[in-house]
C-alpha cells in the first residue's frame, strides 16, 4: 500500500480503486474514518463513470442499455502504481474487457495524491481516449471521523466559505432524486449537522455549494477546496461516527428521467481525445488546546 509523509502529514493509499485509506497529522491523529464494518466499510472510494444509482442498475449509452454498479466500478478496481516520490503517488485506471462491458469507451483516470505541506491534494485527470464523445460523471466520497480529532462532544458544523445552496434533494427508495425539495439546511452558509438529518439518507446539494468548505468542531476542523466539482452530497449513516463531505460532478437521475447517461444531472461529454481534471485540497487542523496539551505531554 503505497504511503507519503512530510513534517505535517502522512497518507495511505490503497491500489484497490486509488482509495485514500488513512490521513494523519504528526501528532498521530486521524482524521479519516477507517471503514468500521459495523457501520461502513468505505474510507474515501472513488465515484466514476457515475455518481449514485441508476435506474434498475443500468445506464444506457447512445440508447443501448449496460449494468452499471451504484458510484460506478472505479471503487472495485485495482489501479497502477504509476509513479511514486516522497511527496506524490500516482495510480491509474485504464479500460479493459471489464470496464467496457458496462463503459464501452477507451478512458485513462489518473489519480495523485500530493502533500504540499500541511495539505493533500488529490487530482483525477479523466483523459478520453476513444474516437466517440465520452458522457461521464466523477466524484469524490470522503469519511471523516466525527467527532473531529481534539473536538471532543464539541457542537460541529459545516461552513461553505462561498455558497449557500438554495435546496436539499432527497433520495426515493430507488436511491434516485426526487423532485421534491426541502429548504437547505444552511443558514448563511452553514450548517449544523445531526443524526437525525439523515434518517432520510443523504443529503444533495446540485448548485450553489461554492468551492471551499470547512468541517469544524471545538476548535479543530478540516478545509476542503474543491475544482470542478459543483455538486454535493452529506452523508451519514445514521448515528455512525463519521461524516462524508462529498464534492462531485455529477449525480443520481431524478426519477422521472430514465436511465441515459448523457443527460443525467451533472454529466459532461468529453470529445475524443479530449480530457478533464477533478480535484479537491484538504487540510486537517487540530485544535490549539489540543495541540498545547500534547505539547505538554
Amino acid at each position: 500500500m503505497p504511503s507519503l509523509q512530510n513534517d505535517s502529514l502522512s497518507i495511505e493509499v490503497a491500489e484497490r480503486g486509488a482509495e485514500l485509506r488513512s490521513l494523519r497529522t504528526q501528532d498521530g491523529a486521524e482524521w479519516l474514518w477507517q471503514g468500521d464494518p459495523a457501520w461502513w466499510t468505505g474510507r474515501s472510494p472513488l465515484l466514476f463513470p457515475v455518481v449514485g444509482k441508476s435506474p434498475a442498475d443500468q445506464v444506457s449509452i447512445e440508447g443501448k442499455p449496460y449494468p452499471m454498479k451504484p458510484h460506478g466500478f472505479a471503487r472495485t478496481l485495482d489501479f497502477t502504481v504509476a509513479g511514486k516520490s516522497q511527496t506524490q503517488v500516482d495510480l491509474v485506471l485504464k479500460a479493459n474487457e471489464m470496464t467496457r462491458a458496462s463503459y464501452p469507451f477507451e478512458f485513462e483516470l489518473v489519480m495523485s495524491y500530493k502533500l504540499d505541506g500541511p495539505s493533500l491534494w488529490i487530482g483525477a485527470m479523466l483523459y478520453n481516449r476513444d474516437t466517440r464523445p465520452m458522457p461521464t460523471q466523477f466524484g469524490f466520497h470522503p469519511a471523516f471521523n466525527w467527532p473531529l480529532p481534539g473536538a471532543g462532544r464539541a457542537t460541529h458544523a459545516v461552513v461553505l466559505e462561498d455558497g449557500n445552496p438554495s435546496a436539499c434533494y432527497r433520495l426515493d427508495a430507488d436511491k434516485l432524486l426526487m423532485r421534491t425539495t426541502e429548504p437547505t439546511p444552511f443558514v448563511d452558509g452553514k450548517m449544523i449537522p445531526s443524526r437525525e438529518m439523515f434518517d432520510a439518507d443523504a443529503m444533495i446539494f446540485l448548485d450553489g455549494v461554492g468551492n471551499r468548505m470547512r468541517f469544524e468542531g471545538g476548535g479543530s476542523s478540516i478545509d476542503i477546496l474543491a475544482q470542478n466539482l459543483p455538486q454535493l452530497g452529506i452523508w451519514q449513516k445514521p448515528g455512525a461516527p463519521y461524516l462524508c463531505i462529498e464534492p462531485w460532478q455529477g449525480a443520481a437521475p431524478f426519477t422521472d428521467t430514465g436511465d441515459a447517461l448523457e443527460t443525467r444531472n451533472g454529466a459532461i461529454t468529453l470529445s475524443p481525445r479530449a480530457s478533464a481534471r477533478f480535484a479537491m485540497q484538504i487540510t486537517p487542523r487540530l485544535s490549539t488546546s489540543s495541540v498545547s496539551k500534547m505539547s505538554k505531554d
